[in-house]
């Protein structure tokens, strides 16, 4: 009994209701009540929610069986087949709106009344699993986590899921039966041209297509998408539209593109490092000689000025070469440091301030500069390299903007409590390829080749390293705005102090010169030899051997690279031996670094040089050295 069809029996003529509740319960269904009026139908149908109704158009009471059916699909989804003994146009066009099952007209014969039953039965069992099954997909489709738009065989949305929906800006509603190219619209990433619409492409070619595009036909403003679009082929092979599944990878290729970045920075860092290693041995005694040279010349001007003239000029341009290719160099060691420097917490508006000083020639008396100092917190860096990053991007702001523009420094604390540095201009902008290689090593859009293309790329490795960010929005024609954000400092890193002023003692002391290069060994001693007792050595061994047999040093000049023995190590056995004379250590470098030496150098209190070096600056470190810790006898 339980699997019997439960059938309710709606007829006002009570012989009829009678004899077609007998014929169903003879074809096996239950009929336990009949109804005459609409209102009885409604309440029995919500007692006990009947497989089926038999409804007579005609009926007593406010509703006639048309209405009254209208009432019960609306409210308990239950199927209705028609039971008239009208057949008229306008009645069946009424019946017909309310979605029935089938027809029998009175007087109901058996055979037809068992036929029309079993087919209703089996027609709204087909359609409640085809409901529930679209119902799934819809959820399944609503679900997933990309973007999903369908179209007809003409190219008309036929559906999007919300995923779409916010990705495009069109809601489903008023995206449906519009040409798909209306709803999405990718241009060419790199070319920023229209491209044909996926969908569009799918049907035309009849297979699957792959694309990457920007969902915007406004350079840069839109999100990288990349997508996989299929003509929709039933099994006779007739295309009935197509369906695009897409994904915004623009956050995916941000970071691949950064991760590029890195490796290539890496690679060029390695190689820079090493070039500006070989640059700076002899770069020290090129510059260390002529600045010699020149004071030699000036001195004995007086005494030969028809020929020193021209030989003193000729070492000036000589001088000012060798300056450039130190600060060629300089740039490549920095490009090539990925460590903190000599970190300290420090005040981001006086970095500020003091690159605006230092920008200001470049900036020009006819630029407007708005300064706009808000709260920010103190960061923990290197003052000198941060300064450099934003030194940089002032003198980049100012040299892309004609006389008159605008520039504009901004400091401000961001939602996370970050220090937040902005420089905009009102320059001529950046195109969103050159916006993408702008920190690339080497790359320039300058024609002048006053520039190394080095300056963002070394900006990007500092910020790095001191576990910040940078990043650049720009638009052709109205300007570019470079922003650094940086972690605010942790309340236990150590202050910045600012370093005493040099000594101008006469003090003359013992001072011992290690260096492997023969040549930077002749020009320290042209340097200091006046005014110092120098002692030179070739290695750390003989230099060590010298101090074991009792020679005292006032000072000893070490480089820090060198083969066998290096400063690192020569250093270490003297802390272990004669503590007083590793306590007198300045070292030299050409800027080489491996990890261990710069652990090495943050943890040890001994100055260094760095090669080349101006001799004026290396006599007055000398100087101030001797003064600070005087004799070693």
């Amino acid at each position: 009994m339980g699997d019997r069809k439960h059938i309710l029996v709606v007829e006002d003529e009570r012989v009829v209701a009678r004899d077609i509740q007998r014929s169903l319960t003879d074809l096996g269904y239950e009929v336990p009540a009949t109804a005459a009026t609409g209102d009885q139908a409604i309440g029995l149908v919500a007692a006990r929610c009947p497989d089926l109704v038999l409804m007579d158009i005609r009926i007593k009471g406010n509703r006639d069986g048309i209405e009254t059916a209208r009432i019960l699909r609306e409210r308990f989804d239950v199927p209705v087949v028609y039971l008239t003994a009208y057949a008229d146009a306008p009645t069946v066009e009424r019946a017909k709106a309310t979605g029935p099952l089938g027809y029998l007209l009175k007087p109901v014969k058996a055979l037809e009344l068992r036929s029309t039953v079993e087919l209703a039965l089996y027609k709204h069992e087909t359609d409640r699993r085809m409901r529930e099954r679209e119902h799934w997909l819809a959820a399944t489709l609503r679900s997933i986590g990309d973007a999903v738009i369908s179209t007809d065989a003409d190219g008309r949305v036929d559906y999007m899921n919300p995923i779409a929906e916010a990705l495009t800006g069109e809601p489903l509603a008023g995206a449906l039966g519009r040409p798909c190219r209306d709803v999405l619209q990718l241009v060419d990433e790199r070319t920023l041209e229209v491209m044909e619409n996926p969908m569009e492409q799918a049907l035309r070619a009849g297979e699957t297509v792959h694309v990457d595009g920007v969902l915007s036909a406004l350079a840069g403003d839109g999100r990288l998408v990349s997508d996989s679009t299929a003509p929709i082929v039933d099994d006779r092979g007739r295309i009935l539209g197509s369906v695009m599944v897409f994904r915004d990878v623009s956050e995916k290729r941000r970071i691949a593109r950064e991760l590029d970045l890195a490796e290539r920075l890496a690679t060029v860092g390695t190689m820079a490092a090493s070039i500006a290693y070989e640059l700076n041995n002899p770069l020290a005694v090129v510059v260390a000689n002529l600045a010699l040279a020149v004071d030699e010349v000036r001195r004995h001007l007086g005494e030969a000025a028809s020929w020193t003239g021209p030989v003193e000029r000729a070492l000036e341009e000589a001088a000012r070469g060798a300056a450039d290719v130190t600060r060629i160099a300089a740039d490549l060691g920095a490009f090539s440091r990925s460590d903190r420097g000599d970190a300290a917490v420090i005040d981001v508006c006086e970095v500020i301030e003091r690159s605006l000083e230092l920008a200001a020639g470049d900036i020009g008396s006819g630029a407007e500069v708005v300064v706009e100092l808000g709260a920010v917190p103190d960061v923990e860096a290197d003052p000198t390299r941060l300064l450099r990053v934003v030194s940089n991007l002032v003198t980049n702001a100012a040299q892309a903007m004609a006389p008159g523009g605008r520039l504009t420094i901004v400091s401000r604390t961001d939602a996370a409590g970050r220090a937040v540095i902005e420089v905009a201009d009102t320059g001529c902008g950046m195109s969103a390829e050159v916006r993408r290689r702008a920190f690339e090593p080497f790359f320039t859009t300058r024609e002048n080749g006053g520039t190394r293309g080095l300056g963002l790329a070394i900006c990007h490795g500092i910020v790095a390293s001191l576990g910040g960010e940078i990043e650049l929005e720009s638009e052709p024609g109205v300007g570019t705005t470079a922003r650094v954000v940086l972690p605010a400092a942790c309340a236990t890193a150590p202050a910045c102090e600012v370093p005493p002023p040099p000594s101008r003692s006469s003090t003359r002391g013992s001072i011992l010169v290690v260096d492997d290069q023969p040549l930077v060994l002749s020009a320290i001693e042209r340097v200091l030899g006046g005014e110092q007792a120098l002692t030179c050595s070739g290695t750390a061994r003989e230099a060590l051997e010298l101090i074991e047999r009792g020679t005292c040093f006032d000072l000893i000049l070490c480089d820090l690279m060198m083969p066998d023995m290096n400063g690192v190590d020569l250093h270490r056995e003297l802390l272990a031996r004669h503590p007083d004379q590793a306590r007198r250590m300045v070292f030299l470098t050409g800027g080489a670094f491996t990890p261990e030496t710069l652990e090495f150098i943050r943890s040890v209190p001994n100055r260094r040089a760095e090669k080349p070096f101006d001799p004026s600056a290396l006599r007055g470190l000398v100087r101030q050295v001797l003064d600070e810790y005087g004799s070693s006898a």
